[in-house]
């Protein structure tokens, strides 16, 4: 009898968790479908609190919002935001289109850091299909073990090597997924940012950024960001920069 009610108690924990996690999709589903309505209506300003309320507290976006935001954001003349969002947008889908107005952007307002690479474009595909990578990956090596216990169970010769070879695949993608590189794009968010030689306000400055320049964030320290600019390494506050994620 215990051990039943065990079971059933476990069973209703894991069911509030799954039901909550399934409301709490709906909400941001419902915001979403509600603020594509208002942006339909070109009540803009109302539609786009909505997707900002869904990316930045929800954590939660689609593509065809990002695009709208983006939409919104070059209508009233802001294009660092709209950059923004064309960059997220393109981090997690690199798609020729968005990488065109990117660019068209960059070239209107004459903005620098926007040079297209190959890094960019191969991360932003691992993003876009890490899920998949990664499953298909342990899913092989799932089977790759059960086939070793086979070869025990039957008394035949056990392939070290390919062991040896399976784990350290295995491993590098998992050590990869967590600790591979890690070089964000930041949008300059306001006009005339100095650029330091170090994290302090004290330190030398190196040059000034115009609202939309694009640099390269390599790591973070307190309130700055260590990026790359023009071959250079440097600081810059985080109050002033849209982290591309």
């Amino acid at each position: 009898m215990q051990t039943l009610r065990l079971f059933l108690f476990s069973f209703f924990l894991c069911y509030c968790v799954f039901a909550g996690n399934s409301l709490y999709a709906q909400d941001y589903f419902a915001k979403v479908r509600t603020a594509d309505s208002l942006f339909k209506q070109r009540k803009y300003t109302e539609s786009f609190q909505l997707f900002e309320e869904v990316l930045t507290k929800d954590k939660y976006f689609t593509y065809r919002m990002l695009l709208q935001m983006a939409y919104i954001k070059e209508g009233m003349d802001d294009y660092a935001s709209a950059l923004y969002y064309l960059n997220v947008y393109y981090a997690n889908n690199p798609e020729q289109k968005v990488l065109d107005k990117i660019s068209e952007l960059a070239s209107k307002y004459k903005l620098k850091g926007y040079r297209p690479n190959d890094v960019e474009y191969l991360m932003a595909l691992y993003r876009q299909n890490q899920v998949i990578l990664l499953t298909s990956i342990f899913s092989i090596f799932l089977l790759f073990l059960v086939y070793l216990i086979y070869r025990k169970l039957k008394h035949k010769d056990i392939l070290y090597p390919a062991i040896a070879l399976s784990f350290a695949v295995m491993i590098f993608f998992l050590l990869f997924n967590y600790y591979g590189i890690d070089i964000k794009k930041g949008i300059i968010k306001n006009e005339k940012i100095f650029l330091m030689n170090a994290p302090s306000a004290g330190a030398d400055l190196l040059q000034t950024l115009q609202k939309g320049d694009c640099v390269l964030v390599t790591d973070e320290t307190d309130v700055w960001y260590k990026v790359k600019w023009e071959e250079q390494e440097a600081y810059i506050r985080k109050s002033n920069v849209y982290l591309v994620e």
